[in-house]
């Protein structure tokens, strides 16, 4: 309920301040706001704020887009540091050790999987990077142990909150408030050509 208030007020007193804009600075009128106006103007907002192409004004957003985008490069040693950096590591600083701790083959039925290329995998830790937006990286190779030399595939899969909310829930869990979020895969393609083949 309190969601609905603030979101009623914000796009109220914006859209008052917009028109007002409007009135005085554009056509230097004297007139007094309408009060129509100003509840069309916030209606607007809200189905504005609803729509994707409000996430573009955002500066986080940006942030998230330009490092899945990371996703869409050759796989090549320069990709995987890029990707790395985000965690304040590279291809040489790595705990090599550590990351194989975590290693699992995938499974044929899978749809990583990809005989001779893609038979193993490991994750990095999850890192935050601020409130809204958290990041991991997935390593994909032929071999095990994986190393710097045998990862065909490297991703980083990004996750943002977008301030969204839409009501979720239903009569036996009673009923809640569920902020949407986006991750990589919703915004960009995967480069899955390995390392090596039309890459380099």
């Amino acid at each position: 309920m309190i969601y609905i208030l603030l979101l009623i007020t914000i796009s109220t007193i914006l859209s008052y301040l917009i028109l007002k804009c409007i009135y005085r600075i554009i056509f230097k009128s004297k007139k007094r706001i309408s009060k129509f106006l100003v509840f069309l103007g916030s209606i607007g907002l809200i189905i504005f704020y609803y729509t994707p192409y409000s996430f573009y004004l955002e500066p986080s957003y940006w942030q998230f887009r330009n490092m899945c985008k990371l996703n869409e490069l050759p796989n090549t040693e320069e990709k995987y540091n890029k990707i790395l950096r985000y965690f304040d590591l590279s291809l040489d600083t790595l705990d090599w050790e550590k990351l194989n701790e975590k290693i699992w083959k995938i499974p044929e039925d899978s749809g990583d999987y990809k005989k001779g290329v893609f038979e193993y995998a490991t994750l990095t830790e999850k890192k935050r990077l601020n409130s809204r937006a958290g990041i991991i990286a997935a390593f994909y190779s032929n071999q095990s142990p994986i190393t710097r030399y045998n990862t065909n595939v490297m991703v980083i899969d990004a996750t943002w909150k977008t301030r969204r909310y839409f009501p979720a829930g239903n009569e036996g869990s009673g009923f809640r408030w569920y902020e949407e979020s986006m991750s990589c895969i919703d915004i960009v393609e995967y480069n899955m050509i390995p390392k090596g083949q039309s890459n380099e």
